[in-house]
């Protein structure tokens, strides 16, 4: 084994390491990131000038190109808000009772936080008892959209965790295949440890990245991939 093959390993453990301690890591990502790690750190073939490195992860995934697309753009950095959080039903509260109303909502909207621009979604039904919390909660909450920054992400972005590479081009291209929603770059940054800490979530652990080498956004396949 020589001292390139000794160091590759020693990376690549490292790497596989850091990938299965990250607990957002989606099962997905986590193999694509995987593979592109082999095919730049371990593969026997990644001296081979003519590799094309997405093409050999590919392979190495057993996969076709529709899915490795599906893969990138699942890693999209982007809010996605998580309706099935906090309380169902009116959640006017009933102050005999000591809890919330809780009925079918008829009345349905969403309030950002002041910091992480994150939505929080309330529901009321369409008892007059409920309407006074109703229409209080909702002024509040359309003042809070003007005031509220952008939301930081909380999806995506684990795959500039590892690698440098141009991935807005590679976002923008993936999301265009997949559909149906418009992505673009969040102000926050593609790489998620780049983005501010909110409550809840854990910053991910600092990685050595792997270059990938590009030109305009895709691989020269005749040059090898360098650590950083």
């Amino acid at each position: 084994m020589t001292s390139d093959d000794r160091l590759g390993q020693a990376r690549y453990c490292a790497l596989a390491d850091r990938v299965y301690g990250e607990p957002r890591m989606p099962a997905g990502t986590r193999d694509l990131i995987l593979a592109l790690g082999w095919v730049t750190l371990r593969d026997p073939r990644r001296h081979d000038p003519t590799l094309d490195l997405w093409a050999r992860a590919r392979d190495i995934l057993n996969a076709d190109d529709a899915h490795v697309v599906r893969l990138i753009a699942a890693d999209a950095p982007r809010y996605e808000i998580d309706w099935h959080a906090g309380p169902q039903g009116c959640q006017a509260p009933m102050a005999r009772a000591g809890q919330l109303c809780g009925r079918g909502t008829v009345y349905g909207f969403t309030e950002s936080d002041p910091v992480t621009g994150w939505a929080t979604s309330w529901g009321f039904c369409g008892r007059a008892r409920c309407r006074p919390y109703l229409e209080t909660t909702h002024r509040r909450a359309a003042a809070s959209h003007e005031a509220a920054p952008k939301p930081i992400p909380n999806k995506g972005g684990l795959l500039p965790l590892f690698f440098q590479f141009n991935w807005e081009r590679r976002y923008l291209h993936a999301t265009k295949q997949v559909g149906p929603f418009h992505w673009s770059p969040p102000v926050y940054g593609l790489s998620a440890d780049e983005w501010p800490e909110a409550p809840g979530q854990d910053p991910p652990q600092a990685f050595p990245k792997l270059r990938l080498i590009a030109a305009d956004g895709e691989l020269i396949p005749a040059a090898r991939p360098r650590l950083l």
